[in-house]
């Protein structure tokens, strides 16, 4: 087991000694000082050829609205073959190189709170709180985990897995190619476990969900994924009842594949959908909304959790160089503490 050292926080407000030291003010993480470059390239395809130019950024990258990309063109952020445009009625060709420059792009706030929970020469397992992208994608560049690490140790580093948005919890990091491309071969060894609060109480102790898993082709969302007996992907989760509370309950869940989004469609395909789950909770509409006018009080009170309560706990992994399994676990998250302590005895 990898001996766990004390935690040590990213963030610019507080840092933890660890045995791998502070972090001085001199090195502490600033987003501001080390924004990096955001280009994004696309070629123009045959079937959007004659497009307006906003027209075609909306659609094409729907992090921004329609008028929203006309002032990035207006500001001169967009070329076509490596010439500025600056006209939104502009129309696109099939074939054309088009570039967006994000530099000084704002991206949505997220929480830094990252807990460093093991580190050596070629792992670094972390803590990840909700609200924090793992990879840049849509909005998010900088404003990630991974670029926030990156900057932090002033190395390139590894996802190993992935963790969704909302999800906390711990998640791992290889050092080098080589060390990521081991863990990832052997990825269907690994072990994961999860907790969650779910809404409903389970009738029984412990039960199993073996339903394949695609995307759903009925709802407004396209990520969206969905139960299909006949033409999903295999999927199978071991859940747990640690206890109940109110309405409410505190399972264990332990994901044997690694499906995209498998615990929360498969909890919600059992009948005990995770609380604060804007996609698979129990009102899709709930990301429709949550997209089109962000998290107001009134969605917030209808999700009960600021997020999907959905927290990664531990992780069982063979180390490809100390040639041993080892288990990196993460705390159980304060929001979900306070949760269950406000709900717990009423």
């Amino acid at each position: 087991m990898i001996p766990h050292s004390k935690e040590r926080y990213i963030n610019q407000e507080k840092t933890l000694p660890s045995r791998h030291g502070s972090i001085d003010n001199e090195h502490k993480f600033s987003i501001a000082q080390k924004m990096e470059t955001r280009i994004n390239e696309t070629t123009i395809s045959r079937e959007s050829e004659g497009m307006r130019i906003d027209l075609y950024l909306s659609r094409r990258f729907t992090y921004l609205s329609r008028t929203a990309w006309k002032g990035e063109i207006i500001r001169g952020k967009i070329s076509i073959n490596g010439r500025v445009v600056t006209n939104p009625h502009r129309r696109v060709s099939f074939g054309d190189l088009l570039r967006f420059d994000g530099m000084g792009y704002s991206e949505p706030e997220v929480s830094r709170d990252i807990r460093i929970l093991y580190e050596d020469a070629d792992i670094l397992g972390v803590c990840k709180p909700g609200n924090l992208p793992v990879h840049p994608a849509g909005r998010y560049f900088n404003n990630t985990l991974l670029r926030i690490l990156e900057h932090e140790h002033n190395r390139p580093l590894y996802p190993a897995h992935r963790l969704d948005r909302e999800t906390s919890g711990v998640i791992l990091f290889a050092k080098n190619v080589s060390v990521a491309s081991q863990i990832q071969k052997n990825f269907s060894q690994v072990q994961k476990s999860y907790i969650a609060i779910v809404h409903g109480k389970p009738a029984e102790k412990r039960f199993a969900v073996n339903a394949q898993i695609g995307f759903d082709p009925a709802s407004a969302i396209k990520k969206k994924r969905i139960v299909l007996p006949e033409s999903g992907e295999t999927a199978v989760t071991y859940f747990m009842v640690l206890f109940s509370f109110g309405d409410y309950t505190l399972v264990r869940a332990q994901p044997q594949t690694g499906r995209l989004h498998q615990i929360r469609v498969h909890l919600l395909h059992a009948g005990y959908p995770i609380v604060g789950d804007k996609m698979y909770g129990r009102d899709e509409g709930a990301y429709l909304r949550f997209i089109a006018s962000g998290e107001t009080p009134e969605l917030l009170a209808t999700l009960q959790f600021h997020r999907s309560a959905l927290h990664s706990r531990s992780i069982r992994f063979y180390h490809p160089v100390l040639k041993k399994d080892c288990v990196i676990k993460a705390p159980v998250p304060d929001d979900f503490k306070e949760f269950i302590e406000t709900r717990r005895y009423t």
